[in-house]
């Protein structure tokens, strides 16, 4: 074993937990708070009651070292017709997550930099 290995190895998983895992978790919550503002300010029909938009919500569901799940979802059990319904036409979530996918490359380059 080379001298002062283990010291390398110990500041390397510092550097991967505290450093780049911690800046990937922040970087996808900045973008599901982004999506979520973005659809809830976007879409193409006027709310009625704004329960839609109260129950629509951008969070981590998921974070390991492997992999950080950001979801973007609404909450009314009828959103799934709003979002899918007429090919489309009321769609507000997948049109949130197309309108934003410069930013969110950016967003994502940024963790390594």
């Amino acid at each position: 074993m080379l001298r002062g290995q283990e010291e390398v190895f110990r500041n390397l998983d510092k550097w991967y937990s505290e450093g780049i895992l911690k800046k990937a978790a922040t970087v996808m919550e900045e973008i599901a708070a982004i999506l979520e503002g973005y659809s809830k300010s976007h879409h193409p029909w006027n709310p009625r009651t704004g329960a839609t938009d109260t129950s629509t919500r951008g969070f981590i569901a998921e974070a390991t070292p492997q992999v950080i799940t950001a979801v973007l979802t609404a909450g009314m059990e009828y959103d799934i017709f709003l979002e899918l319904s007429r090919e489309g036409k009321w769609a507000w979530l997948w049109p949130a997550v197309e309108a934003n996918m410069e930013l969110i490359r950016q967003k994502l380059q940024s963790i390594t930099q």
